[in-house]
């Protein structure tokens, strides 16, 4: 709330000399300016900038930059999803905005499930960590189930199950390929872990594409 009131003047600069560099959208103090060309971004940043200035405030250095879109040449992160521009498999020559979770966010979800799943907990009973895993899940895979998350979802599941695997294989003293097999797809799936496959949502209007 504190960003949004003193933000505001940024707000209000944009609608009006901002206009003619682009769109900008903005979340409390995390921004984007949607840009036609490279000169209207550096216009874009040199107005932010200043406007900060006023209130004693600077853009991130390591997170401040100019990117082109264009034909999915690069993307950007912003509100935990990578937003990038993917051809059409379905339209020859034709690219849609995509976004699926940031490798920062992938990274974030994968420290929570190790950290869920370490050494001690081999003395809890597998249901137990599970049950303390679900709710990390469900709430990670609701924010990003609006976008292009399938891959990444499919990766954090993989990962949740290669860990529960390893952990209740320590529990039994299993060693080497033997957590692999025993410990497989179908006993997984025995355990009622939240799974985020098949939970992503597509908009009406690109489940048509």
């Amino acid at each position: 709330m504190l960003a949004n009131i003193a933000l505001h003047v940024l707000d209000e600069e944009w609608d009006g000399a901002g206009r003619r560099a682009g769109v900008l959208v903005r979340y409390a103090d995390d921004l984007v300016a949607l840009c036609p060309t490279k000169d209207r971004a550096e216009q874009a940043r040199a107005l932010v900038e200043a406007t900060l200035a006023g209130l004693g405030l600077r853009l991130h250095p390591d997170k401040t930059r100019i990117v082109c879109l264009r034909d999915g040449a690069e993307g950007f992160d912003f509100l935990g999803f990578h937003h990038r521009m993917v051809a059409s498999w379905k339209r020859r020559g034709r690219y849609w905005m995509h976004k699926w979770p940031s490798p920062r966010a992938m990274a974030s979800i994968r420290g929570k499930v190790r950290d869920l799943t370490n050494r001690q907990y081999v003395g809890w009973p597998t249901e137990a960590v599970v049950e303390q895993l679900n709710p990390v899940l469900r709430g990670w895979g609701t924010y990003f189930r609006q976008g292009n998350s399938t891959a990444k979802f499919a990766a954090i599941d993989d990962y949740v199950h290669q860990r529960l695997a390893r952990l209740t294989s320590k529990k039994f003293g299993m060693h080497g390929a033997n957590w692999t097999t025993r410990f497989n797809y179908e006993w997984a799936s025995t355990l009622s872990v939240y799974r985020l496959t098949g939970t992503v949502r597509y908009p009406a209007a690109h489940a048509r594409r």
